[in-house]
């Protein structure tokens, strides 16, 4: 028998109304569908249906769903099948449901969002069993429709079957991948065990020449201690009258520098002693300057004395002014020695100090 497609959804011959052919296309959305396709499931599932002609196919979701060649997740047949409303409360207190139920006892229970895509699930349920449209299709009986419809659902398990082949065989290499993996990282744990063993005799031989190493050294430094005994204890002794002549020439740089400052300090003292002698010696020259301006001044004092009591002696003045004059040059000429006493004793102690800062 001829191979047929299940006949392909339109408007039913003589119908004009605009309500029944929008039911007749093809209807998608998301209707919740209860767990193990009979009606004592307990756990709804969110599922994307697509209603095609007499098959009411369902994907997990809508990115799933490119085309009628794409592989569902599940399909149902309308063929001789019953749909019903659940009646009040739905099932599990879940409302807007619907039954899908076969004359074999098969049933499929369906939930929609609000009473309104319930309805017209429904509606589309059952237009989609009624409908052939197709010349051919319409000359076909009902078994050869459903034949027709089980070869399409043959070829669509053929093409899963070929899925599942080509999933078989990634799943075979990445078990070989997955295989090759473990053998590296059990490679790579044998490595890591073996460069583990490795560090660790390592760090022993390393333990081990170390100790080696420090007891050569002190049996070497032993060795020469007791070869070497008399040339170490003369070198010691060597050094030992080398460290006390450093420790004399130290202490002779040192009395040096003591005696360069007491020096120095000395030529500073003797510096400001001649300074002092200097200006001792300008201060006596002008004292004795000093000296000779009164002398002088004295003798002139003297002379005019002498001149003003010729003049009163000449004028014939009286006893009493001669008297007193005589007396006024008596006390000048008193003066004049203790000037003169003055200056010989500022010589004598400037006589006295010049000498005595020479020696220093």
């Amino acid at each position: 028998a001829p191979r047929h497609r299940a006949p392909p959804l339109c408007s039913m011959p003589g119908d004009a109304d605009g309500d029944v052919e929008s039911l007749l296309q093809t209807r998608q959305g998301f209707l919740s569908k209860l767990g193990g396709g009979q009606e004592k499931g307990h756990k709804w599932n969110r599922r994307w249906f697509v209603l095609r002609d007499n098959i009411l196919m369902y994907f997990n979701s809508p990115k799933d769903f490119t085309g009628f060649r794409d592989k569902p997740s599940g399909v149902v047949l309308l063929e001789e099948a019953n749909v019903r409303e659940s009646g009040e409360g739905g099932y599990y207190g879940r409302p807007f449901t619907f039954v899908l139920s076969h004359s074999g006892g098969e049933s499929v229970v369906l939930a929609a969002e609000t009473e309104k895509e319930m309805v017209e699930w429904m509606q589309a349920v059952r237009t989609s069993r009624l409908c052939v449209t197709d010349a051919e299709a319409a000359a076909m009986s009902e078994a050869q429709r459903q034949q027709a419809a089980e070869a399409d659902i043959d070829a669509a398990v053929h093409r899963r079957a070929d899925a599942e082949a080509a999933l078989a065989t990634v799943d075979k290499e990445l078990s070989e991948v997955q295989k090759t993996h473990r053998e590296v990282e059990a490679e790579k744990e044998r490595a890591e065990k073996e460069l583990k063993e490795l560090m660790a005799r390592f760090k022993l031989r390393k333990s081990l020449l170390h100790w080696r190493h420090r007891k050569l050294t002190f049996s070497f430094r032993a060795l020469v201690t007791i070869v070497f005994e008399g040339r170490i204890d003369k070198a010691r002794g060597a050094k030992a009258s080398a460290d006390a002549r450093m420790a004399a020439a130290q202490q002779e740089l040192e009395a040096a520098s003591a005696a360069r400052q007491k020096a120095e300090v000395a030529k500073r003292k003797s510096e400001e002693m001649y300074v002092r002698e200097l200006e001792l010696k300008k201060q006596s020259e002008a004292e004795e300057r000093e000296g000779d301006r009164l002398a002088a001044h004295e003798a002139d004092l003297r002379a005019e004395a002498e001149q003003e009591v010729g003049v009163l002696k000449q004028a014939g003045l009286g006893k009493l002014s001669l008297d007193r004059e005589r007396q006024e040059c008596l006390d000048l000429r008193m003066q004049l020695e203790r000037c003169r006493a003055e200056g010989e004793l500022l010589q004598t102690k400037l006589k006295r100090r010049v000498p005595t800062g020479k020696s220093k």
